[in-house]
């Protein structure tokens, strides 16, 4: 994947308080309600599971703790390229950066929402959503077959 060596330039929270790593280029957005703000080339999503960042083997922060305190904690990674992805059998993963943190996801396999573990909007309109159970998917956004992604 390109992602690897792309620079995270923006950790945020999202709706529902969902971790949101912006990554790679950065692309203005084509609604009207989002002019004069910028999205990752790449997006990574937690969507709701839990998750740690970790430096020199200690944690950071958590997606338990208080919303201020994460929001403080993540900029940590921003500004920092992608070095390393690894998945891991729960299909959760672990994500390295330039400066030695780690992020880590730990997919809550009881979860019944039906929602995906995690997602990765890529370019050209194309999302990975990882999860629940042993499924995964690499579709278009769009889902308009008359539409080329």
């Amino acid at each position: 994947m390109k992602v690897f060596l792309q620079i995270c330039w923006k950790a945020n929270l999202s709706y529902g308080d969902e971790l949101s790593l912006h990554i790679g280029a950065r692309i203005p957005y084509s609604q009207k309600s989002m002019t004069g703000k910028e999205k990752g080339e790449w997006i990574v999503g937690t969507r709701g599971n839990p998750w740690k960042l970790k430096s020199e083997g200690e944690t950071i922060v958590t997606s338990e703790e208080d919303t201020e305190n994460i929001r403080q904690k993540i900029k940590a990674i921003e500004h920092n390229h992608i070095s390393w992805f690894v998945p891991t059998p729960e299909l959760g993963f672990h994500l390295g950066f330039s400066n030695e943190y780690e992020l880590i996801l730990i997919p809550e396999i009881e979860d019944d929402s039906g929602l995906p573990y995690w997602e990765m909007f890529t370019p050209k309109d194309m999302i990975l959503k990882v999860g629940p159970n042993a499924m995964w998917s690499y579709t278009c956004i769009t889902n308009i077959p008359t539409v080329p992604c």
